[in-house]
């Protein structure tokens, strides 16, 4: 009998309800969920053992096909890295080094570390929980979820509104010390297809073509820049909604990352950052069956199927309003991890980002914390920030490791 692979998932949201449900189904696969709630874990465990887990895929014309997930386990032990040959974080990048730093003493040799997705600065954060030891792992990062994922009732079922036709992912370390001998085919088993899983580039690439990071505070940027404070009446559609003014602005700040990514290449030719494209680019080549008008960034975003139904993200008030929720992660988390990591990089390779610090400059200012002071990231919260100078890196060769 062929071993089976063990798998651990990091997280408890929607993201992780998914890919617990999709990947239990292969039968030889031994699949653990880790929590650092034990409340959580304990609710999980105790919901699959009453009333079982499943994953609902809306379809096209409200059809729905209900995938009964396979047997798996739910326990905030961090023991349970233990054997392991694939270990996933599907979970806030804010937590991204608690998690590896907890679960690093527990690790094997030739255990493969997935970020899904691992957001802008992952690779960092491994090289700070493994040391030396990322050596004799590997680390795998890819750009986002397969899927666009909707959270259901917690711990009974997940909801996937739609699938990525492709997910790029970069590498570092040496897959071929891996305990898995197909590291990449094993993962596009577990997941599935569509997407199509591919592996480019340094992992730098995926740091900086992550497009949550310059997609969504743009998109709060130019929603809400010149709020008056208004309540609304109804929360405003997030992507469909979306106005020329912010898509020119998308696609600035898309061009300021894409002019990162080829200076540094220029100035090391070794290094391939050819995964970083425009915004528009990623965004047909993710979603291009469910787009209806691929003409402009703005047609297709307006009519991205998977984008469908997504609001702004919102509070209500005492008289029943809505105003916009700017403590959501679409600030909370992309701007500290994503946006302050894009805007760190290009200050080491030295490439201007106005664009990108307009936005910055808002985000920080409705976050009340001091990222951008100036033209350098100097502020006081860098620390608690994914972006190279919080780590030490001050030059490209540190941010490369190099």
């Amino acid at each position: 009998m062929s071993k089976r692979t063990r798998v651990l998932i990091c997280g408890t949201g929607a993201g992780a309800h998914v890919l617990a449900g999709v990947i239990s189904r292969q039968p030889d696969v031994e699949l653990r969920v880790i929590s650092q709630s034990a409340e959580k874990a304990r609710r999980w465990q105790e919901s699959i053992d009453r009333d079982g887990f499943a994953v609902r895929i809306d379809g096209d014309n409200g059809h729905r096909t209900i995938l009964k997930a396979g047997p798996f386990t739910i326990t905030a032990e961090r023991e349970a890295a233990r054997g392991c040959d694939i270990v996933i974080l599907t979970v806030p990048a804010f937590v991204h080094l608690t998690y590896l730093k907890c679960l690093a003493p527990y690790l094997d040799d030739g255990c493969i570390i997935v970020g899904l997705p691992g957001q802008n600065g992952f690779e960092y954060d491994v090289r700070e929980a493994l040391g030396s030891r990322l050596k004799r792992c590997a680390m795998l990062n890819f750009e986002s979820l397969p899927w666009v994922c909707r959270a259901g009732k917690f711990g009974r079922y997940a909801n996937i509104a739609g699938h990525k036709e492709k997910l790029l992912g970069a590498a570092n370390g040496d897959l071929g010390r891996a305990n898995i001998s197909d590291p990449l085919a094993c993962l596009q088993r577990l997941f599935g297809a569509p997407p199509k899983l591919t592996i480019s580039g340094h992992p730098l690439g995926i740091t900086l073509r992550a497009p949550n990071a310059y997609c969504h505070p743009p998109m709060m940027f130019g929603r809400w820049k010149d709020w008056d404070g208004t309540g609304l009446d109804e929360a405003p559609f997030f992507y469909s909604g979306v106005d020329e003014e912010t898509v020119t602005l998308l696609e600035d700040v898309s061009e300021e990352v894409v002019n990162t990514s080829r200076r540094i290449m220029a100035d090391y030719p070794g290094v391939d950052l050819s995964q970083v494209i425009p915004l528009y680019d990623w965004d047909v080549g993710c979603y291009g069956n469910v787009i209806e008008d691929k003409t402009t960034l703005l047609t297709a975003m307006r009519t991205n199927g998977a984008y469908a139904g997504i609001r702004h993200p919102m509070v209500e008030t005492e008289d029943g309003k809505l105003v916009p929720d700017f403590t959501h992660r679409f600030l909370t988390e992309d701007v500290p991890f994503g946006l302050v990591v894009i805007r760190g990089i290009a200050e080491i390779a030295g490439v201007p980002t106005p664009k990108l610090d307009t936005v910055l400059c808002w985000s920080q200012q409705k976050l009340g914390k001091e990222y951008l002071v100036g033209p350098r990231l100097s502020g006081k919260d860098i620390s608690a920030t994914r972006c190279p100078q919080r780590y030490g890196y001050s030059t490209m060769e540190d941010v490369l490791g190099a």
